[in-house]
């Protein structure tokens, strides 16, 4: 994967965030399991959390929403 290609799924993972839109983190996450590889994803996650580092999302930070509802899908995706 190219810095590029990387950025442009940090960016668009920032924007989910922001937005607080399950569906569409649902939809990320769903793609980029088929097409990223853990390494990456992981890259990808932690740069977008440290750009949300002090960001709010509603009530929470932006940082702890993201990670509340990646383990929610996992917790569902367990459930299947």
């Amino acid at each position: 994967m190219t810095d590029s290609e990387r950025l442009k799924l940090i960016l668009i993972l920032c924007s989910i965030c922001l937005r607080r839109d399950v569906s569409d983190l649902k939809g990320f996450v769903s793609v980029n399991s088929r097409y990223v590889d853990t390494p990456d994803f992981n890259k990808i996650l932690r740069k977008s959390m440290r750009i949300l580092e002090f960001r709010r999302c509603g009530a929470v930070s932006c940082p702890d929403w993201l990670m509340n509802e990646l383990f929610q899908l996992y917790k569902m995706d367990e459930t299947d």
